[in-house]
C-alpha cells in the first residue's frame, strides 16, 4: 500500500474521467470503426473461477479527431491520500 501512494513512483494518477460528444460516439459507431479490444481477466467469484471481459474505454482515443488528454495538478484534489478518504 505504501509503494502505491508513492508520489515518486506514480507521477501521473488517472482518475478514469472521459468527457466525449455523444455525437461523436454516434458517428463512429453508424461508422463501425469504434473498435475496442477485449481483455479477459481471470478472476474468483465465491469460489467459482470465471473470466470478466474487459474493454479499455481510454485506448478509443485514437478514434477521434482532436482529442486531447489534462493533466491536473495533484493540488487540485481535495483527497490526496488514500487515507484522506471519509470512509
Amino acid at each position: 500500500m505504501i509503494l502505491f501512494k508513492s508520489k515518486e513512483k506514480f507521477k501521473i494518477f488517472n482518475t478514469n474521467n472521459l468527457w466525449v460528444n455523444l455525437n461523436a460516439i454516434k458517428r463512429l459507431v453508424e461508422a463501425d470503426v469504434l473498435k475496442m479490444e477485449i481483455i479477459p481477466n481471470p478472476k474468483e467469484v465465491n469460489g467459482i473461477k470465471v473470466l470478466q471481459l474487459e474493454t479499455v474505454v481510454g485506448a478509443t482515443i485514437r478514434f477521434f479527431d482532436h482529442a486531447i488528454g489534462i493533466n491536473i495538478p495533484r493540488s487540485r484534489f481535495l483527497i490526496h491520500l488514500v487515507h484522506e478518504f471519509p470512509f
